[in-house]
């Protein structure tokens, strides 16, 4: 990043804002934020509505981001109710996933880009419903793009491991009982946890597709220097 870092308070990364507290609205209304980026789709997004500040405007910008494979309904039917699962399915599922979030949402990636890159925008929040997967990938294209280095990337994406850690203890025992002990414990860990191999399936698709990440900004998202100098001016200090 050429001897600069990034801005503190201008970047911000959770779950989905559907169930936040009154506590929680005031943090997020004390953080200033002003925009925030949706990942979900549709389903998502009328299941859990945004439950936002009220004293401080904020502008919502949907860019719906999902892998069939992986809703959450259909998903946690299958794991709870049948225990139709083998062992490895769900992270090779993972894997897919990652993969085609990079490559069959460059118009989303391109638009969250272009849209950090304003002025007006930050302090700004991005999130999907679990605020780990999508909103992972998000938070490594940005980071890619201000030339974060690669490791720094993965840092920063698997410390959702250490917010999700009880949760996901709870969900694997709670679905491998109520599966009749058919639904392997590490068959629900594979879905609620980030790992390594996970955002690396999405850089390979990148490298695959592109030859670098640099050649996927331009030509898989159209983002010319212009818009990555603005981005790095608003993100990085």
């Amino acid at each position: 990043m050429d001897g600069r870092e990034i801005k503190k308070g201008v970047l911000y990364r959770s779950d989905h804002l559907g169930q936040i507290t009154k506590a929680d609205l005031e943090k997020l209304a004390a953080l200033g934020v002003k925009t925030v980026y949706d990942l979900r789709s549709e389903k998502e997004t009328e299941s859990f509505p945004q439950r936002l500040p009220k004293i401080v405007p904020v502008k919502v910008v949907s860019l719906p981001i999902f892998y069939q494979g992986l809703d959450p309904w259909v998903t946690a039917r299958r794991i709870v109710i049948s225990g139709d699962v083998e062992e490895g399915e769900f992270h090779d599922l993972m894997l897919e996933a990652y993969r085609a979030y990079v490559l069959d949402f460059r118009t989303q990636w391109s638009a969250l880009l272009k849209g950090l890159a304003e002025p007006e925008t930050p302090p700004a929040l991005i999130h999907c419903t679990y605020g780990k997967d999508r909103t992972g990938v998000a938070v490594a294209i940005i980071f890619s793009s201000l030339g974060v280095p690669r490791e720094k990337v993965m840092e920063d994406y698997l410390l959702s491991n250490k917010f999700w850690e009880s949760k996901t203890d709870m969900y694997s025992c709670l679905a491998n009982c109520a599966s009749c002990f058919r639904t392997p414990r590490s068959e629900v860990r594979a879905l609620m946890e980030v790992r390594p191999e996970y955002l690396q399936a999405s850089f390979a698709a990148i490298d695959e597709h592109y030859g670098s990440f640099d050649n996927y900004l331009d030509q898989g998202l159209g983002i010319d220097e212009r818009t990555l100098e603005n981005l790095r001016t608003a993100l990085l200090q």
